[in-house]
């Protein structure tokens, strides 16, 4: 098989494509996140997040394809000769490489260091709101630490549950889509028989009528008769067709 007709070599262009895609993605994500204020701009944060997921996902559901292919090869050697075993251990230590470049960006976008940036920014934000001073005493402080931390903590996981939310919302929609194009499918095939059904009522008539004129004309040696026999014999071996292949 050529390299152009193996279609491991498509899905492998496009898994580097969708990877490289996926760590700039999350170079964007980390200089937001560093760079900025995030308790402020969580609009940015929240929306370079949902494309970094989005990206990760796209490059899992490439990487499950160039798996298949892998796999195929792999239970069948007889039939791809051609793909040499060295070939096929390069093709699944790719493979590998690839979940880790995957894996890395998810920790990644999950990292404690995002993670203690976003806290921080979020207990400068809560400290602000709350009108701190900074000249306090160290068991004002303490205490005042504590609120922050319990605040920031608190708001940092109503931002992630929204999150999840948003994701449960995203997964609903689709399953909504799915479900109405199944039933549009169902109608359509249930109109489809319908119409067969009709058919094969149309032709059974048909057909009885043609056995019944053929009852008729058997009781006759006319060579007349035995023509139209003919003629009606082809009609109704035409009609069965009709019938099957339309």
């Amino acid at each position: 098989m050529d390299s152009h007709d193996d279609p491991y070599y498509v899905f492998r262009e496009d898994l580097l494509s969708k990877l490289d895609i996926v760590e700039d993605s999350l170079k964007r994500y980390e200089d937001i996140v560093k760079n900025t204020d995030t308790s402020v701009n969580r609009a940015q944060v929240k929306d370079e997040k949902k494309q970094l997921k989005r990206h990760i996902k796209n490059a899992e559901a490439t990487l499950h394809d160039v798996q298949t292919t892998v796999r195929m090869v792999d239970k069948n050697r007889t039939k791809f000769e051609n793909i040499d075993n060295e070939e096929l251990l390069n093709r699944k230590k790719f493979i590998d490489i690839c979940k880790h470049r995957i894996n890395q960006a998810r920790d990644g976008m999950n990292s404690q260091g995002i993670k203690t940036k976003m806290l921080k920014d979020q207990r400068a934000l809560t400290k602000r709101r709350l009108g701190l001073a900074n000249t306090q005493s160290v068991e004002d402080n303490e205490e005042d630490n504590f609120i922050e931390n319990g605040h920031a903590s608190a708001q940092l996981m109503i931002e992630q549950q929204e999150e999840t939310l948003d994701e449960l919302d995203g997964a609903v929609v689709r399953v909504s889509h799915m479900a109405e194009n199944i039933h549009e499918e169902l109608g359509h095939q249930n109109k489809m028989l319908d119409e067969l059904q009709d058919d094969l009522q149309n032709a059974e008539e048909q057909l009885g009528l043609v056995m019944g004129k053929l009852s008729k004309i058997l009781k006759t040696k006319n060579k007349c008769h035995l023509g139209t026999i003919v003629i009606l014999s082809v009609i109704v071996v035409v009609l069965f067709f009709l019938v099957i292949y339309t």
